[in-house]
Parts: C-alpha cells; structure tokens; sequence
C-alpha cells in the first residue's frame, strides 16, 4: 500500500514538473515568431514573373523537415485569391535560389513560373502598354516542421503576407531624368558595370517598344529581356558594359514614340551625355531595339554615323513616315547613308504587327549598294511564340549576334 502511494506520489510530482517546466523543444516552439516574407522575382523572355517566395526566421530550419505541401502560396489580383504552384522548398542562408538546402534561416518556396498568375505585368489593351499589378501574396503554413535544434514548428491558421520584392539585375538599374536643351524630360534608366581605373566600356542602348511606355515606373525593364540581357552576370562576364533604358512618356502626340521628335534627338543627347559622364568607349556604342525601338533604332543610326558602332533594329521599320498599315516602301536616301553601317536586323515572317517585309527590303537594297556590312535572321513562320510580332525573345538570346554586337568598332 506504502509502495503504491509512494508511486501515485513520483508521478504526481512528474507531471507538475511537465506543467512548469515544459521540454525545451516545445518552448522552442512557441518562442519562434512568423518569419518575414519577401517574393523573388526574375525578368524572363516575356516579361516579369514571381519566381519564389523567402522566408526569414529567426533561427535555422531543418531543410530536411520541409516539403512542398508545408506551405500554400495565394496571390491576390482584383479580390480573387488564386493558388500557386509550389515546385521545391529548401533552406538555405542567403535567401535566394539554389535549388538545394543548406543550413540557415532562409525557407526557399520555388513557385511554377508557367502558373497563369505568374506574371507582375497585365496589358491594358486600352492604352497599349503594360500595367505593373500591386503584388499581393499570402503564405500559409499547413504542417508542422522542425528548426535545426528539432523545435517543433506547428502548422497555422495565420498567414503571413510578403512585404518586400527583389528582382536581380533589373535593381541593379538606377533611375534617372535627362532633360535636353528644349525643356523635354526624358526618364531612363541606367546599369554600371564593374569599374576598373583607367579602362573604358563599351555602352548599349535599348529602346523599348510601344507597351512599355510610362512615368519612369521601370516597365521598360520588366516586360521583356531587352534591357537586362546586356546587365546579366553572364554577359557582363564576357563583355562588361554600362547599359542605358530610355522610357518613353504616355501620350498621344508621337505615334512613332522613338523616331519621331523630340524623342529621337533626345536619345541622342542623352547617349552624348553620358558618354561623358562616364567611362566610355566611345569606339563601341550600341543601340538595339525592339518594335517602335527598333523603328528609333534604324532613325537613330542614319541620323547619328558619328556616334554609334552598330545597331540591331528588330521588328521595325524605318520610312516611318509614309507607313500604312506598319508598312513603308524603302527610301533611297535612307539606304545610301545606311549601306556602311553594321547593322543585325531580325524579323518573323508571320509578324503582323509590324510587316516583315519592311526589314527584308531594306536589307535587300543594302546589299544591292555592295553593302556587305549588314546582317539579317528571318525566322519562319510558327515559330516565335505566342505571336510572330515578338521575334525578340530568340533574337535576345542570340549569342552570335552578342558576341558580333561587342566585336564592332568605329
């Protein structure tokens, strides 16, 4: 009997001492806040797309007790919650993608970039250009997961919004005004390269086509590869460069937004300007355009023999002035300036938004004034997706028109 109480005794003092003093995993626990949550975006081909979702906690997570149904992604556009697809999750202690875990206190969420809420940009078919969305994500834990130290994380009802927003290369872009002797303002933006003391680098231009039009709000770095292919880590390995992204201001008085003035000679300006801002080669400067660019390209070639080394106008025209239906008969005076320029030009043979045989015919005259100096890439029909008008995307990604591009000099 003695024994027994004695027992009922220990196991009474056992269980006051659970209550009290509870097991430092479970305090652990508790005493972990909701992390901080930051989305990862990554400027591809057709523009801007969440990438992945970072989570910052206040102590390392175990990687190895993480899934990808720990969590739920929701993005909010116009009031309708819509889920995205989660493709890995991991740890790591640099918060940004690596495909693999390592210990720390960042959680990876890798999300499909093909989910149709993927994209940061909806056009506005209004207007013609690309509105920037308000990114509002939601992130849920739905299990439970262990921090390093095997402190049990519990799944919760609570979500946590993301707060902030990281797009490599195009954050390395800083904004600026440039303003030409008449007043115009001109928003660009512009990449620096890494520097060394006493060297000069080369500098390229993009002009952006009509749906990237805005107040400075950076769209022109955010719908398409134009500007920061030249500001990738891989490019600037080979050839670093400064890179300036000219943005064009919404209005209705210029249906050519970069051929037509005062745009036109303000890029000019602008590219003299910060030639001698900075250190430039001023040998190996580039302008490459897409669409209206690639029309202020072709006028920005023959107006300016003395300021660039090569051009690469692609999907444009350039009589612009006698254009019907985005098509212009070739001017002859156009032609005997432009004969010995290097030019790459690119177009789709089902474009029909701007006609491919703008670009055919102009090549065509160049080479029948013994111009041996320009370049043409004409891509079947099907084969530029979603619409022959964008032969950017594989012109972007053209290694042997990048490696020609940086070979020119004046």
């Amino acid at each position: 009997m003695q024994r027994r109480h004695f027992a009922l005794v220990l196991l009474s003092f056992v269980f006051l001492l659970t209550i009290v003093f509870p097991s430092s995993s479970s305090a652990a626990a508790s005493d972990v806040p909701a992390p901080q949550a930051t989305l990862l975006t990554q400027v591809q081909p057709l523009g801007e797309v969440v990438s992945a979702v970072v989570l910052k906690y206040s102590t390392n997570i175990d990687g190895a007790s993480l899934s990808t149904s720990s969590f739920q992604v929701q993005s909010v556009l116009n009031d309708v919650y819509t889920d995205r697809t989660v493709t890995g999750v991991y740890t790591n202690d640099s918060g940004i993608i690596t495909n693999r875990s390592t210990h720390g206190k960042y959680v990876v969420i890798e999300l499909d970039t093909q989910d149709k809420n993927a994209s940061t940009l909806t056009y506005d078919a209004t207007s013609g250009v690309n509105r920037i969305n308000t990114l509002n994500y939601y992130i849920s834990q739905k299990k439970d997961f262990a921090t390093q130290k095997k402190a049990v994380i519990p799944a919760t009802a609570q979500t946590v919004k993301a707060t902030d927003k990281v797009t490599p290369i195009v954050d390395d872009f800083q904004k600026n005004t440039f303003e030409n002797k008449d007043g115009f303002k001109l928003n660009y933006f512009t990449f620096e390269p890494k520097v060394e003391s006493g060297k000069t680098y080369p500098l390229v231009v993009f002009l952006h086509g009509n749906g990237e039009r805005g107040d400075g709000n950076g769209v022109n770095l955010l719908a398409n590869a134009g500007a920061v292919t030249w500001a990738s880590p891989e490019q600037q390995a080979k050839h670093p460069s400064f890179v300036i992204a000219p943005q064009s201001p919404i209005d209705l008085e210029h249906k050519f937004i970069w051929a037509d003035e005062p745009r036109n000679s303000a890029v000019a300006d602008l590219v003299r300007e910060t030639a001698l801002k900075y250190p430039i080669d001023t040998n190996r400067i580039y302008i490459v355009g897409i669409s209206q660019g690639a029309m202020g390209t072709w006028r920005l070639l023959e107006k300016n023999l003395d300021l660039f080394a090569a051009g690469v106008p692609i999907a444009g025209l350039t009589n612009y002035e006698k254009a019907v239906n985005m098509y212009a008969p070739v001017d002859p005076k156009h032609v005997e300036v432009l004969k010995n320029v290097p030019i790459w030009a690119f177009h789709a043979v089902d474009d029909t938004s701007v006609s491919p045989k703008n670009s055919q015919e102009m090549v065509a005259a160049i080479q029948a004034q013994n111009g041996n100096l320009i370049h043409f890439t004409e891509y079947e029909a099907g084969i530029i997706k979603p619409v022959g008008h964008f032969s950017w995307v594989p012109a972007l990604q053209n290694q042997d028109m990048i490696e020609w591009l940086f070979a020119q000099k004046k």
